[in-house]
């Protein structure tokens, strides 16, 4: 089972161990926060000196991001151009496949659809078995799905931890799987009401607006009595935290667990 460390700065970087042989890095929500192409290569410089793999986090992106983007896969490919690339935009996976087919495309979380919200688990256990499998299954369970991916190079899937559990018999054996921990993506937005939080004038402002990166100082603790535990906002995505080891690990269903220190952004 490999190990890997998923961090979003290089503030972070102090993470990484001799336990982990990978380092992912990136931003996976936002492309406000797309790393520069110093911290760029500070993380390349890291993961060489560790000897670590490589992994770039990308987020869904505007054009603006598209372009932000290009500019470091261009160095990337220059560096490591056997490096895996997570994809949660489309049109990134486009940039891959058009101007860059070295890397590694590898399909993020946010395109990998599953029941992520934790009501279910409000009615979870009244739900007949063929229901239940339904609610721990995803996208990629449906074979045209996974023949779609393997037509476009993609051989890596990254899973979150759902609070009802995983059931990945239908998926695709021959696509590798990661298993993120302990943070559960649940979903995200453009709309980010983390942004300007701290500005009092903004507070009735409804829109996505130019910000000062504020979730790199906030988080916050969302309860409602209908959820089932705590939620967490950081930027423009909700998770919640979810510690225990699904039975798909044991089963050796996943091979890659990664590893998130702090919130991912």
């Amino acid at each position: 089972m490999e190990q890997a460390v998923y961090l979003s700065s290089v503030d972070q970087l102090h993470y990484v161990a001799d336990d982990f042989t990978r380092l992912y890095f990136g931003a996976e929500f936002c492309e406000r926060l797309i790393p520069s192409l110093l911290e760029l290569e500070t993380a390349l410089s890291t993961a060489r000196e560790r000897s670590l793999g490589f992994t770039f986090m990308t987020p869904f992106v505007t054009n603006r991001g598209l372009e932000q983007l290009e500019e470091l896969l261009a160095v990337l490919v220059q560096s490591l151009p056997d490096a895996e690339v997570v994809v949660n935009d489309w049109g990134v996976l486009q940039l891959l496949r058009s101007s860059h087919p070295q890397f590694k495309p590898v399909l993020g979380r946010l395109l990998n659809k599953s029941k992520r919200g934790p009501r279910i688990m409000n009615i979870f256990d009244q739900l007949p078995a063929e229901t239940k499998n339904y609610f721990q299954g995803s996208n990629l369970d449906v074979p045209s799905a996974a023949r779609f991916l393997r037509q476009q190079g993609i051989q890596r899937v990254e899973f979150d931890n759902l609070l009802q559990g995983l059931t990945l018999n239908g998926s695709d054996p021959q696509m590798h799987k990661s298993l993120y921990l302990p943070f559960a993506f649940i979903s995200a937005t453009r709309f980010c009401l983390t942004a300007n939080c701290d500005d009092p004038d903004t507070i009735d402002a409804i829109g996505v607006f130019p910000c000062s990166k504020e979730c790199l100082k906030y988080s916050f603790n969302l309860y409602n009595p209908v959820m089932t535990l705590p939620l967490i906002r950081r930027g423009n995505a909700v998770f919640f935290v979810n510690e225990t080891i699904p039975d798909v690990v044991s089963r050796q269903l996943v091979d890659r667990i990664v590893v998130q220190p702090e919130l991912p952004l």
